[in-house]
Parts: C-alpha cells; sequence; structure tokens
C-alpha cells in the first residue's frame, strides 16, 4: 500500500502557486506597477487578441468569466480597463485597456515576455518543464476525471459514489 502524504499534490500545487503569486505581486510593486498582479493575464489576454468580451477573455485565460468580470470591475472604476457596448449584442461589453494605461500595459508585456526567460532558467533548473507538464495534465484529466482514475484502479468505490 502507498504512503499517505501529507500534504498532498493539491495542497502543494496551491502552495507553489501562492508563492509565484506573491513574488510576482512583489516584483510588479517595487517595478511601479499599479495594476495588481492577478490582472497581468487580462492585459496578455488583450495584448494578444485586442479588445474582447469577458467571455472571450475568460476562454482565452481558462479561468471563470465570474472571476474575471470580480477582476475588470475595479480596474474599470480605477481607469486602467475601458469598457463599451459590444456593437453586436448589447447585453455584453467590450473591454481594452484604457489610452491613459497603455504605456503601462506595454511595460507589463515587456516585463512578462522577461519572465519567460526567468521561466525557462527555472525549469533548466528543476530539470522540469513544469509548464509543459501541468498543462499535460491539466489534458489527461479533462480526458479522465479523478474520479474516474480512482474508480479505476480501486473498484470498489464506484459502489459507494452518490449522483448528483
Amino acid at each position: 500500500m502507498t504512503e499517505l502524504r501529507s500534504p498532498q499534490f493539491g495542497a502543494i500545487l496551491y502552495r507553489a502557486t501562492e508563492l509565484i503569486s506573491a513574488q510576482g505581486a512583489e516584483v510588479f510593486d517595487r517595478l511601479g506597477i499599479s495594476l495588481h498582479a492577478n490582472k497581468i493575464s487580462i492585459v496578455l489576454a488583450i495584448n494578444a487578441k485586442g479588445a474582447m468580451s469577458s467571455t472571450e477573455i475568460s476562454r482565452h485565460i481558462g479561468i471563470s468569466r465570474q472571476l474575471i468580470e470580480s477582476r475588470l470591475k475595479g480596474s474599470v472604476d480605477d481607469g486602467f480597463f475601458s469598457q463599451r457596448p459590444d456593437p453586436n449584442d448589447s447585453r455584453k461589453k467590450i473591454y481594452d485597456i484604457a489610452d491613459a494605461f497603455k504605456a503601462e500595459a506595454d511595460r507589463i508585456v515587456s516585463i512578462m515576455k522577461d519572465f519567460e526567460e526567468v521561466y525557462a532558467e527555472l525549469w533548466e533548473e528543476i530539470g522540469v518543464d513544469l509548464e509543459e507538464g501541468v498543462k499535460m495534465m491539466e489534458k489527461a484529466l479533462s480526458r479522465t476525471s479523478l474520479e474516474h482514475r480512482l474508480c479505476r484502479a480501486f473498484p470498489e468505490y464506484s459502489g459507494q459514489m452518490t449522483s448528483d
């Protein structure tokens, strides 16, 4: 029988994510970037694809539309992002980087390009392209869920599962 590890993988992954987030936020703060680090992905998405709806941003980044909208709201209020009605659907809003913050957004993109090299060096240092590995894990879990994997490895759990 496999020995139980503590903390489990999910907690370790969460802890690493929090460390990256905190250290990244500190870098941006020390460089005088006003935008909170948790909104950087939105800047990168708009930089890559142009002005988009929250649904399009959500699809591009791969996190929920509700989370995107909560992050956008404060930054629209602060003036970093602008919003306008979608000309094709008045119920939707299109988000862009406000003109007054385009220079800061360009600086953010430049810094993030440099972070790509930092991550490449980190992957070399640890001997694992962690980004590629996590992407592969996401695809594998999309194909076969943890529940299915558990029940396949330990069939006794199949009979214990409740339906939603």
